[in-house]
């Protein structure tokens, strides 16, 4: 351990800052060293400053860029000066992997004469970037190593500013002044005034309380349909009601009512009686429903019950999709919490329950398990600890039987394909997801061995899962010939797959095997084979969605997974043009029947693909914004992947019928050597969803790869949540 006293570079006071970690020379001349990269000794000897050498004392932390290469200098000969088109910047890896069981080292390979090196060359590390991006503060929020946010932080720092069609960040101080801190950052909503509300007649209300069991509640079902239906026919016992206090129905019980029905109202039966999004004036009315409904719930008073926990799950759940993610958040763990006072989550604390009907004793199972299983998406999100820890759960999973089968004293084995399987299968995958995200394979200081071993055991788990789906939820049965519920839960199911799949598997895609394979080449290929399939699975199931007028704004959980599909295909397709990674439709690896190649990764495709998905991403993500900026984000990202000469060559892109006459896709040939050269970028043509501009709050982000931060550890949860939560910090 080191100390130094360091002075601040805009500040004459001197610090003390503590050097866990020096670098290679200077350990070896065994001379004080700064800990960053490169260092200061290292800079004033002009030496190569690497941090290759194992650490063993605990996990090896990437050191912090230095502030004195964050500056322009003259460049070299050999550099951007003599080619043009190695100016740009590029996705920096943090690593070079020369043995397979190695630590991965942080290095800064070239002279502090220049920051800027040709991109070809896969020892390049730093590249030059605006002196005055400044990182955004993200509303001193933490961000965990699993959120997208981290992914991106990883991937797309080295960005350069877009010159024009930018959002700015807004720094409106009355605006954040007059915001509840428990929804900062959230889209803001129309004000819905409760004097105006009514119930509805009794015809209607009966009609979203079966929309929303046959199609607006999939996975997440904490409630037994009859016991709705009893409310709803005690509720209009004496015809329609009128005012809060109705009898026979506590105002808890009404407000899981008014849940229902805010969460049904957000779609509506078209003429062919297929499901469609609500209009303007059907939104307004589901808002109200919410209105009223957080109205009686937060006059609730007394001890809390099942009751108190489901209906501020249902908020929960409508929150998230009219994209308020972090009221949504603070409401999730207030709901668990009233399940920790209740004990509904300890089969110990459970076990004198002679008084409890099944009825009551399967929805505290429910919640429990639908809390935990939302949990894990909403902290992967937002980049927040989970609220739920494996260890503290120990309750049964729900029965699997169908409310119909489940009466006071008895259940009866479902004698049809059950309603409950998915959300039971759902909170399965969902602990293959809690463990992914635990596992040490995410950060530095791991050898290749373990994490491939971790890799496989993890993509092990989710194959077994998928093997025990009955076979309405396994794809062994066309979606065509299910109803509603079960295609819908079918979808969802298999998203959740994909998604598992690609972030068990994505951060392979941030590594630098341009210049050495290890020795598990294979196992590279294979797996980097099972992040791109399922990233293209997610993104054509997308793309479906659309075409069959599918794809919900308040469909929150596809376009999560949508923005985690098209990151990864764009990522990888920057790595290849980058000379990262060698690209997977000229690789093979072992099949059946022979050696198989990368037949469906070719580049072309997969960025088409990505193009139009996008667009219909961010067309159905319009009523969100500026909230979730999905479309701005991976804007800036295909605003570099087209610099640095976008692999588009004869695909067409499937433009809708309203934008046909607007400009296509410029074609460009590829490297024919299949290296994945970079071909000179010229003024890109405007593609059909340019309208949407980018985020100027991702600029920041993009400066990971030009400071040559750790790529390893937090890129990919830095992208996960970066949609939702990126806004600045007010002072």
């Amino acid at each position: 351990m080191q100390a130094e006293m360091l002075a601040s570079d805009d500040s004459p006071a001197r610090t003390m800052r503590k050097v866990t970690r020096a670098c290679d020379a200077c350990k070896r001349k065994k001379k004080a060293c700064t800990g960053n990269l490169p260092c200061r000794p290292c800079l004033k000897r002009n030496e190569v400053c690497t941090y290759n050498t194992t650490y063993n004392r605990g996990v090896a932390v990437s050191p912090p860029p230095s502030s004195h290469t964050i500056q322009h200098h003259a460049p070299r000969r050999g550099t951007a000066d003599s080619n043009p088109q190695d100016s740009r910047l590029s996705f920096s890896s943090p690593v070079n992997y020369t043995s397979p069981d190695t630590i991965r080292p942080a290095t800064y390979h070239d002279a502090p004469t220049s920051v800027i090196s040709p991109p070809s060359i896969s020892n390049s590390r730093y590249h030059d970037h605006e002196p005055d991006i400044q990182r955004t503060e993200v509303a001193d929020r933490y961000w965990g190593p699993t959120s997208a946010h981290s992914f991106l932080d990883r991937a797309a720092l080295g960005l350069p500013t877009p010159p024009s069609n930018t959002i700015g960040a807004s720094h409106d101080p009355s605006q954040g002044r007059t915001t509840s801190i428990f929804q900062f950052g959230d889209r803001v909503v129309p004000e819905t005034c409760v004097t105006e509300f009514q119930w509805p007649d009794l015809e209607t209300a009966e009609a979203l309380v079966h929309r929303y069991f046959e199609f607006a509640s999939p996975t997440h079902r904490v409630l037994h349909q009859q016991t709705v239906e009893n409310m709803v026919q005690r509720l209009y016992q004496c015809g329609r009601p009128d005012g809060e206090q109705i009898s026979g129905v506590t105002s808890v019980c009404q407000g899981i009512l008014l849940m229902v029905f805010s969460t049904a109202t957000m779609f509506k039966m078209d003429a062919k009686g297929g499901m469609t999004d609500a209009d303007e004036n059907g939104w307004q009315t589901s808002e109200l429903y919410f209105t009223k409904a957080d109205h009686l719930l937060s006059k609730e008073s007394g001890a809390p019950r099942l009751e108190s926990v489901q209906a501020r799950f249902l908020m929960v759940l409508y929150l998230l999709s009219s994209s308020r993610a972090h009221r949504a958040w603070f409401t999730l763990g207030t709901t668990i919490q009233l399940i920790m006072a209740l004990g509904l989550h300890s089969r110990r604390r459970n076990r004198d329950t002679a008084e409890v009907s099944l009825i009551q004793q399967e929805c505290q199972r429910r919640v429990v398990w639908c809390s935990y299983t939302l949990d894990k998406y909403l902290s992967l999100m937002l980049g927040t600890p989970r609220l739920w820890h494996d260890e503290d759960l120990d309750e049964r999973l729900p029965a699997r039987a169908n409310d119909e089968d489940i009466s006071a004293d008895r259940i009866l084995p479902p004698t049809r394909d059950c309603v409950m399987d998915a959300a039971i299968f759902h909170a399965l995958l969902a602990r293959v997801l809690s463990q992914a995200a635990k596992e040490p394979y995410v950060v530095a200081g791991i050898t290749d061995r373990d994490e491939i071993n971790t890799i496989r055991a993890l993509c092990e788990r989710v194959a077994e899962w998928q093997a025990e789906l009955p076979p309405f939820l396994s794809g062994v049965i066309h979606s065509s010939s299910l109803i509603p519920l079960f295609k819908r839960q079918l979808t969802v199911l298999q998203l959740a797959r994909y998604h598992a799949l690609m972030f068990i598997t994505r951060p392979l895609l941030l590594r630098n095997y341009g210049q050495i394979w290890t020795d598990r080449e294979t196992s590279y290929v294979q797996y980097l084979r099972v992040c791109l399939t399922a990233a293209k699975d997610t993104v054509e199931l997308i793309t479906t969605f659309a075409r069959d007028n599918q794809l919900f704004p308040a469909f929150w959980y596809s376009q999560y997974i949508a923005f985690n599909a098209l990151s990864i295909i764009y990522i990888y397709l920057i790595q290849v043009q980058c000379n990262r990674i060698l690209p997977l439709s000229q690789t093979y690896v072992a099949a059946e029947g022979g050696l198989n190649n990368g037949f469906g990764f070719d580049d072309s495709t997969l960025y088409v693909l990505a193009e139009t998905a996008q667009y219909h991403l961010t067309h159905a993500t319009a009523r969100n914004a500026p909230s979730w900026k999905y479309g701005a984000i991976l804007q800036s990202l295909r605003r570099e992947l087209e610099r640095l000469g976008a692999p588009c060559d004869h695909v067409a892109v499937n433009v809708p019928p309203e934008h046909q006459g607007e400009p296509r896709i410029q074609s460009r040939q590829l490297d024919n050597t299949g290296l994945g050269a970079t071909i000179p970028p010229s003024q890109p043509e405007p593609r059909y969803h340019d309208p949407f501009p980018i985020d100027a709050q991702t600029l920041p982000l993009f400066d990971t790869f030009t400071l040559d931060n750790d790529l390893i550890l937090d890129l990919w949860s830095q992208l996960d949540s970066l949609p939702i939560s990126a806004y600045p910090a007010y002072s």
